[in-house]
């Protein structure tokens, strides 16, 4: 009988590749030399231009804890700059910015938050708007660095439809899709879906130790 219940044990742990412990994940722990390399693109709808500094400026980017605070360089070939563009933390560690507070810890499935996120579509007044957040499920994702397992989160919100909205003109449902992966202290991937898009897939990482 003893046996039995091992075979069986072993038959569940197969069939359950990550176990309850693995489904939650608790906040990390960044550390002075941690760094993430990703990948970023994004397309505005016809019309919609922005001043100052832009996601699209470089192709890519590098995040990298120094002096306990993550910087952001931008990268051009083989050549790299430190830039001032807080609006790439977010979309690699998900911390509190233009995306409101896309994570929270201790993460698990079913966890859902919401959080209030002030923003200035072009031609409009400021406005706010209560965002909901969900962790929907643990699964593998592929980034051009290979798979990782990781918590998929889903937000949405609500954006104008056109580049000069009219007072009463139609919103569209704002999509974003991201996945955070604990063992890489970050998010893998991140997709917005809508007639605004933003992408950001990490494409190298090294974690101090």
């Amino acid at each position: 009988m003893f046996r039995l219940a091992l075979g069986l044990t072993g038959i569940l742990t197969l069939l359950l590749p990550y176990s309850s412990n693995a489904q939650q994940a608790e906040g990390p722990v960044y550390r002075d030399g941690d760094w993430w390399r990703v990948k970023v693109d994004v397309v505005r709808p016809a019309g919609v231009s922005v001043s100052g500094p832009v996601l699209e400026r470089f192709p890519e980017y590098i995040v990298k804890f120094e002096s306990n605070k993550p910087k952001v360089f931008g990268v051009q070939g083989n050549d790299n700059v430190e830039v001032d563009l807080p609006q790439v933390i977010p979309l690699v560690l998900g911390r509190p910015g233009w995306l409101g507070n896309m994570l929270k810890f201790p993460m698990r499935i079913g966890l859902t938050w919401s959080d209030r996120i002030k923003f200035q579509p072009l031609g409009t007044q400021l406005r706010s708007e209560e965002i909901p957040y969900e962790v929907q499920s643990f699964e593998k994702v592929k980034t051009p660095k290979g798979e990782f397992n990781a918590f998929k989160l889903v937000m949405t919100m609500n954006a104008p439809q056109s580049a000069r909205p009219k007072p009463g003109s139609r919103t569209e449902v704002r999509t974003h899709t991201y996945y955070y992966a604990p063992d890489v202290k970050a998010i893998a991937s991140f997709d917005t879906a809508g007639s605004a898009r933003v992408t950001s897939s990490l494409i190298d990482y090294s974690l101090a130790k």
